[in-house]
């Protein structure tokens, strides 16, 4: 009678032991299931939020851009013969769209690839990757790439005459951080990310 009460109790323990086991296993297993769907389900609301905010950036760059590229087009309609008399005529109109638009340059290219800023003459034509000569629709890019110095460069064609020569590209100079200030991101020390949209 001893002996069955000695296995009963055995068994009894070893049952309980089971069942702990079982029990301690299934919450491991239902936590880690959990843990693996809420960091899905956390991933996929990530990649949604990032998705359409790249799709937001890209708008705000892109209206950016066309808005400059009207001001470039605004700024031509506003320039009369009077501008183009002499060089003292054209710097003061080139100084006043820069002021009137907040613009970093606004200049002309002429036939020989002379520029002409509201400063003076520029010879670097060789820093812009726009063609002068087959220029046939306003084009953007970027000048400096490769430093933190990046320009964002829009360029029209135009025929004008100025001073016996060929003026055929009209282009704006801005800096790249005004460009993209509308669409900046900032992290803070907490771990928080602002965009500012």
């Amino acid at each position: 009678m001893g002996n069955r009460k000695n296995n009963t109790t055995l068994i009894t323990v070893i049952g309980g032991i089971v069942l702990a086991l079982i029990l301690i296993v299934g919450t491991i297993w239902t936590g880690n299931s959990a843990r693996r769907d809420t960091e899905s389900a956390v991933r996929s609301v990530s990649l949604l939020y990032l998705d359409e905010l790249a799709g937001r950036r890209e708008q705000v760059v892109a209206a950016n851009m066309q808005e400059k590229t009207n001001v470039i087009e605004t700024a031509l309609e506003l320039m009369s013969e009077d501008d183009l008399r002499d060089m003292e005529h054209l710097q003061a109109y080139q100084a006043r769209m820069k002021r009137l638009f907040r613009l970093e340059k606004f200049a002309f290219v002429d036939e020989d690839g002379l520029i002409y800023t509201s400063l003076g003459t520029q010879n670097d034509i060789e820093q812009y990757s726009f063609d002068r000569m087959s220029l046939s629709g306003p084009e953007i890019s970027i000048k400096n790439p490769e430093s933190e110095d990046k320009k964002v460069i829009i360029a029209v064609p135009v025929q004008m005459r100025f001073l016996g020569k060929e003026l055929n590209v009209c282009f704006m100079e801005i800096d790249i951080k005004e460009m993209l200030s509308g669409v900046s991101m900032d992290a803070q020390e907490d771990g928080s990310t602002f965009c500012n949209i």
